[in-house]
């Protein structure tokens, strides 16, 4: 039964994701998932967050749908919308502390290459663009992080800022909506999901609201960046208890 703790956690960190996914359109997992198994398991943590990034992800997508760049999320959708049910496979499979290394190790590496990649480039070639769809499926499925490659994809080609965000949304609710689909076959959707998942809705609610609203007329470049240093925080502390477990 999941703990009045956990809940608590959860709530609070739910929230703070919602406000950055709310304002950047991405990261809500990063945060999430991070948070969320410093005190529950993955296997609880990751199901939970994607199913409030599937809710979030139908509240925010609506007002944003005409600036979305279909071309591309097709593209990186095709490539991983194969490789995400793989990725479900080895979460069901994979110890606790593990997937927590796992997760702490992702997580640092897209935050660093997000804080190194200012510059702007052409957009890759189908083929390029498939197979960071499928790293992204992959991700998504195993840690419930598909946001790296896609952030790294969009955030560093030559696309506004509204488009960016648009388009990772759009990318995100069906990367999630799969995956999703493959935890609940997995068996990994279970009253403890279920339960935090419920006491997280109104804070899921408000952040999205609060992100909304600051996305329009903000610096985005120095949110972006502490946001960044927060994930590289939480990185450190889940890769400190996942190590604690294996030692």
């Amino acid at each position: 039964m999941t703990s009045a703790l956990i809940i608590a956690l959860a709530v609070g960190v739910i929230f703070v994701a919602s406000v950055v996914r709310g304002y950047s359109g991405f990261g809500f997992a990063m945060i999430g998932v991070a948070g969320i198994s410093l005190t529950a398991p993955p296997d609880v943590a990751i199901p939970t967050v994607l199913i409030l990034e599937v809710i979030v992800g139908l509240l925010l997508l609506p007002p944003v749908w005409r600036q979305i760049e279909w071309r591309p999320v097709l593209t990186l959708l095709a490539g991983a919308l194969v490789l995400t049910p793989v990725g479900a496979v080895v979460l069901i499979h994979i110890p606790a502390d593990a997937a927590r290394i796992g997760i702490a190790l992702v997580i640092a590496v897209a935050a660093i290459m997000l804080l190194r990649s200012s510059g702007t480039r052409p957009a890759p070639g189908d083929a390029a663009t498939v197979g960071v769809g499928g790293v992204a499926g992959l991700l998504n499925g195993a840690f419930g992080i598909s946001g790296p490659p896609v952030a790294l994809f969009f955030l560093g080609t030559e696309r506004g800022a509204h488009v960016s965000r648009a388009s990772m949304m759009a990318c995100f609710l069906v990367l999630d909506l799969v995956a999703v689909a493959s935890f609940g076959v997995g068996g990994l959707i279970d009253r403890d999901v279920l339960v935090t998942v419920l006491f997280c809705l109104p804070a899921l609610a408000i952040g999205s609201w609060i992100g909304h609203r600051m996305f329009h007329g903000s610096d985005t470049s120095k949110f972006r960046t502490r946001v960044l240093w927060i994930l590289l925080l939480l990185a450190l502390v889940t890769a400190g208890r996942g190590l604690a477990g294996v030692i």
